[in-house]
């Protein structure tokens, strides 16, 4: 977790019909909270983000009053420096910046500015539905932000009791399990890993007469590979690792229940040729759907469609 030294927390300070709010919501709090956290344990610099999602005449009505004690953009950054202070306290440096336009748009603008290697926002959720548990907001980072992206749901303890690292065996998965297992580490949280085959390719390699053998043999190459990553950490409780046979997403869901998991660590990747969307079927049909938090890392060739 060492690698992330300039960390952008995205900031929600609107609420009901009041364009700022100077009460956080729950999830933006628990996102302030673990990124502060993360700032200690790195000594990393952190970034309070606001993007005020208006009109252009109502811009320029803000900006012409934008001396007045008064005005939204005071109040939006007034709402950010109680949180920069707050910072300074705890000994960390904390910078601040309000912007108008869409906020998952000017976020991953503000990381290709200023280089932030991380990203902290909480999610609202939209509805109680399974489908819509994650906003639009979150959703949007996670197909285009360059950088990895901790979306926050808000939990009763700061302290995190069970990690999931969904691994496909790829470089991406090889970094989510890292920063999966990093996490573990903090935490002394309970770590499972989740390697999934589809059915598809089982289907395929039935077609060419695989024997039983060689699935048996690519099981244990898939442990093996697991295996040799976990002995780089020092975890206080024997990880899980578990190999199924199936949808990768419909897995990830039935383990995120079964474990009781806080939060997932997983690889997104994007198609060739398509910046800024997920390979295959898995991420896209999951992201909706993920009732805890994510920290979703890109491949090191990602390139985000979205530009300055």
């Amino acid at each position: 977790m060492k690698r992330f030294k300039n960390i952008l927390v995205g900031i929600d300070l609107s609420q009901g019909d009041r364009l700022v709010s100077d009460v956080l919501p729950p999830p933006t709090v628990e996102a302030v909270e673990r990124a502060l956290w993360l700032a200690k344990v790195n000594s990393a610099k952190v970034t309070f983000f606001f993007a005020l999602d208006i009109s252009y005449p109502a811009q320029n009505l803000i900006e012409e009053q934008s001396d007045e004690d008064d005005s939204v953009l005071k109040e939006a950054r007034d709402a950010l420096n109680v949180l920069a202070a707050r910072a300074a306290s705890e000994g960390i440096q904390a910078d601040t910046d309000v912007r108008f336009g869409k906020s998952w748009l000017e976020i991953i603008r503000q990381v290709l500015r200023e280089e932030h290697d991380l990203v902290v926002v909480g999610t609202r959720h939209l509805s109680a539905i399974r489908s819509v548990l994650m906003g639009s907001t979150g959703i949007k980072l996670l197909r285009k932000c360059p950088c990895p992206v901790w979306i926050t749901q808000p939990r009763g303890s700061n302290k995190i009791k069970s990690i999931l690292v969904a691994h496909d065996l790829s470089p991406v998965g090889d970094l989510a399990m890292e920063l999966g297992c990093s996490m573990a580490q903090l935490h002394s949280a309970q770590l499972h890993v989740l390697h999934s085959l589809e059915s598809p390719q089982l289907e395929s390699a039935f077609q060419q007469r695989v024997s039983a053998d060689n699935m048996l043999l690519y099981r244990s190459r898939a442990q093996g590979h697991i295996e040799e990553q976990l002995k780089n950490y020092e975890l206080t409780q024997v990880p899980q690792v578990h190999l199924v046979i199936g949808s990768p997403d419909l897995a990830i869901l039935a383990h995120i229940e079964k474990f009781g998991i806080e939060l997932l660590a997983m690889g997104t990747i994007a198609r060739v040729g398509i910046a800024g969307f997920i390979t295959g079927n898995t991420a896209e049909n999951l992201l909706p759907s993920i009732p805890c938090s994510v920290l979703a890392v890109k491949p090191s060739d990602f390139v985000s469609p979205v530009t300055l």
